[in-house]
């Protein structure tokens, strides 16, 4: 069969695609990933065929405007709507869980982030090659709905491809039941109006599945997943890293421990910003024996007035090859990092960037004792930092308890044994009516 994968033009969200792209090519079916012209390259390292969809997105530089608003006068920013505190989905706060709050969430994802990540050219686009290349599944990053929009219009069967705890559907099933107690005339539902608008262009009616898939790969966790009503496969988390070659340094012994401090993928290419200070992250480790390996850009380095006699700092290192060496890891809770972390069973220390489910990340070390979490990101300290590490490199349950987690994780199907259950579910849906 003919399966196209589609993510906004982030890395972060492409890498979780790629192990489940190769296992379905491996298998013989024809793979794409199409994708905005600035991941089109990096799409092709990674061996596949990649397809360009409409217009850069050049999302580097429109969180640096975004920043740089954040950070100007009151006056200047008054029409900015601060996104983490009112379009949080997590529904962990009973307040954010009402018909009010809810509708105004979608109201900012629909109105600001979900047509800026899937603009009218890359769904026009998009729509024209699935029409002409016909698959027969399409598999979407779960904030990319221009893959549900082609994928209806070229009359493929199409799933959700996850990266985190499933957000959407959760917090999607309690607006819906909150909206349906009201009367007629007081509903509204603006992801609903996005999406049934977008689709109008093309004909087509606007349907729940537009919103979350046939079906969701998930490569959760059973122990951190989300109730919801829709079908979940899960799939074993594989780090996939991108080009990389390793290190000499990597297979010399350890004289003492190793502890990996990263903020990862989503500062430099999601966010456009660190949220916590890198300076009181490596302030916390100056004065520890252990050896620190962090992962910091030029620009993360340049802010910095010294850089302390343990830490060694690269730009970038495959954390998979990493990772298996160090007995602890600080970072700020993105997808890739976090399943790395979780995969190689290496306790860890969540400073959270709090973006999309990292409350639910924060909840999840704690609750199964393979880590601990930064409570509030912009007030932490380096000694509280520290003795956060000290607990975790000399208490032997945060290690045993994320080697727990580890077996959680291997014991999921890996990407080649979902493959004939992706076949299985695309034939059943295109026969079904």
């Amino acid at each position: 069969m003919r399966v196209l994968f589609t993510t906004f033009a982030a890395k972060s969200h492409l890498h979780i695609q790629i192990p489940l792209a190769w296992a379905l090519r491996s298998a013989g079916h024809d793979v794409c990933v199409a994708s905005q012209p600035d991941l089109v390259e990096y799409i092709s390292h990674a061996g596949l065929t990649a397809v360009a969809v409409g217009e850069s997105l050049d999302l580097d530089v429109q969180m640096a405007g975004a920043n740089r608003r954040r950070d100007a006068t009151e006056e200047e920013v008054a029409d900015d709507p601060d996104f983490l505190t009112h379009a949080d989905l997590s529904g962990l706060d009973p307040e954010r869980r009402t018909y009010p709050y809810l509708r105004n969430a979608f109201a900012l994802m629909a109105g600001h982030v979900y047509p800026a990540l899937s603009s009218d050219a890359m769904i026009d686009d998009l729509v024209g090659f699935a029409r002409h290349w016909k698959p027969d599944l399409v598999l979407w990053d779960t904030h990319t709905f221009a893959g549900a929009i082609a994928a209806t219009a070229a009359g493929a069967v199409h799933a959700r491809l996850l990266f985190g705890a499933d957000l959407l559907a959760h917090s999607r099933k309690i607006f819906l039941r909150e909206r349906d107690l009201l009367p007629a005339a007081e509903r509204s539902d603006p992801l609903a109006d996005w999406l049934g608008g977008v689709l109008d262009r093309y004909g087509l009616p606007f349907t729940e599945e537009v919103v979350t898939g046939r079906w969701a790969v998930d490569p959760v966790p059973a122990s951190m997943r989300l109730p919801s009503d829709q079908h979940h496969v899960p799939v074993r988390y594989v780090p996939y890293n991108g080009p990389a070659v390793l290190p000499d340094w990597l297979s010399e012994p350890l004289e003492r421990p190793r502890v990996c401090l990263t903020l990862g993928w989503s500062g430099r290419d999601v966010l456009g910003a660190d949220r916590a200070s890198v300076g009181e992250l490596l302030a916390a480790v100056a004065d520890l024996d252990v050896e620190v390996v962090a992962t910091l850009s030029a620009g993360q380095l340049e802010r910095l007035e010294k850089l302390p006699d343990n830490v060694r700092a690269l730009d970038f290192v495959p954390l998979d090859a990493l990772l298996p060496t160090c007995s602890a890891v600080i970072h700020q809770g993105g997808a890739g990092t976090f399943q790395t972390t979780q995969l190689h069973g290496v306790p860890q220390i969540i400073v959270p960037d709090l973006l999309w489910d990292y409350a639910y990340k924060m909840r999840h070390v704690e609750s199964t004792g393979s880590g601990l979490a930064v409570p509030d990101v912009d007030r932490f300290t380096a000694a509280e930092l520290r003795s956060m590490l000290v607990r975790l490199l000399d208490e032997s349950s945060f290690a045993e308890n994320a080697a727990g987690v580890r077996r959680e994780m291997l014991s999921m199907p890996a990407p080649r044994d979902v493959v004939p259950v992706l076949e299985r579910l695309t034939a059943e849906y295109r026969r079904s009516p």
